[in-house]
């Protein structure tokens, strides 16, 4: 008996040497934070958050400090990491001196850059020539991917969007979706839905005007509304004239999918969330109910003495550095990576001459004056 225990003891302490040989993992930031431009008289001038954010040098400091929070779980846990951290605006010439150095960049096993259009493509480029995964949060642009296997966009492309309507509804019985868009040509996102549906043949009617959304309306099946206009204009005289014409419908029977920003619209009447059964899609949604939610906003409180939002990007950092470091920790398998995400929703798929994009978009409805994923 006493020599079993002693092989298992043995086991387990050569298990607990090969994790503690395994070498650091080393992630690169490179982060806009402008500290070449900071003014303190304006930061000490600002009242409230959201003066605070509009300063370049503190727009990526909420990001910065969800993903120290991140990073300190990570020296709690005794897993070690290597973290470096560069100052990147618009300085094409800096960039590429840190990136040519094939020193440091031998080193680093991910890239998180959270930069603008111009300099990201120029960081990829070297992360694509020094086989380095690197993330980009925040773009919408897929064409970011072309070429590149080392780049991962986390921010859903506008097919996202129908794809996850057309799972959602296909579980209501009898329904009809209306596409209502008064300008077909120039509007993006009505062009995709339109080539979504049809390469997958699922049926829906258009509308080019408040009149034409109100004759498509059914009495008779459950309406999916699909707002495409942006305009606040636009946002309430549809919803007045949902609720108070002379073809009022009945919420039961509407299910009304608007812009998001529609949803936090000073303008934009709270008694309309409910009567219209509104739903909208997000990149992100944090259940601030949740355990995981309150310790992560109790720490960042805590430490950098402001909350956590979804503004200032802090859940996002912490997202992105739990996800890509444990990604990186098991040599880029997906399937191994345990993390639930706070904000996002993470599922990649490969594009075929690229990189990787997240598909998965939040989608959302407003209920009781409560946003929580829409279910059905």
């Amino acid at each position: 008996m006493r020599k079993k225990i002693g092989i298992v003891w043995l086991i387990l302490l050569c298990l607990s040497v090969q994790m503690w040989a395994q070498p650091a993992k080393t992630v690169l930031f490179l982060m806009p934070f402008y500290s070449s431009t900071y003014d303190e008289n304006a930061s000490a001038v600002a009242r409230t958050g959201k003066e605070l954010n509009n300063i370049p040098s503190f727009q990526m400091m909420g990001f910065w400090g969800g993903a120290q929070i991140a990073l300190q779980e990570y020296e709690e846990q005794n897993i070690p990491l290597n973290i470096i951290v560069r100052d990147i605006t618009n300085n094409e010439t800096k960039l590429q001196s840190i990136m040519e150095d094939r020193e440091l960049m031998s080193q680093v096993d991910l890239i998180i850059a959270p930069l603008f259009s111009k300099p990201f493509q120029i960081a990829a480029q070297y992360a694509k020539t020094y086989q380095i995964p690197i993330v980009n949060p925040f773009t919408s642009r897929s064409d970011i991917l072309d070429g590149n296997e080392y780049v991962y966009k986390l921010t859903p492309a506008d097919e996202a969007n129908p794809a996850t309507l057309a799972f959602m509804v296909d579980n209501m019985p009898h329904h009809q979706i209306i596409l209502y868009a008064d300008s077909t040509k120039k509007n993006v996102e009505y062009q995709s839905y339109v080539s979504y549906f049809t390469t997958h043949h699922i049926s829906y009617q258009t509308a080019n005007s408040i009149q034409g959304v109100l004759n498509a309306l059914r009495s008779d099946m459950h309406n999916v509304l699909v707002v495409l206009n942006h305009g606040e204009a636009t946002s309430l005289t549809l919803s007045q004239k949902l609720l108070y014409s002379g073809k009022a419908v009945d919420p039961k029977h509407l299910t009304m999918v608007v812009p998001e920003k529609w949803i936090f619209s000073n303008t934009y009447d709270v008694e309309y969330y409910d009567k219209l059964n509104l739903h909208f899609f997000s990149d992100y949604y944090v259940d601030f109910e949740s355990q995981q939610v309150q310790l992560f906003s109790y720490k960042f409180t805590k430490q950098f003495n402001t909350l956590p939002t979804l503004k200032n990007f802090a859940f996002q950092g912490y997202d992105i550095v739990r996800y890509f470091v444990e990604l990186i920790r098991h040599d880029m398998d997906h399937d191994q990576v345990k993390v639930a995400p706070l904000s996002y929703y993470f599922s990649f798929d490969k594009h075929p001459d690229g990189g990787y994009e997240n598909v998965n978009v939040q989608f959302l409805q407003v209920l009781d004056n409560t946003i929580l994923p829409a279910t059905y």
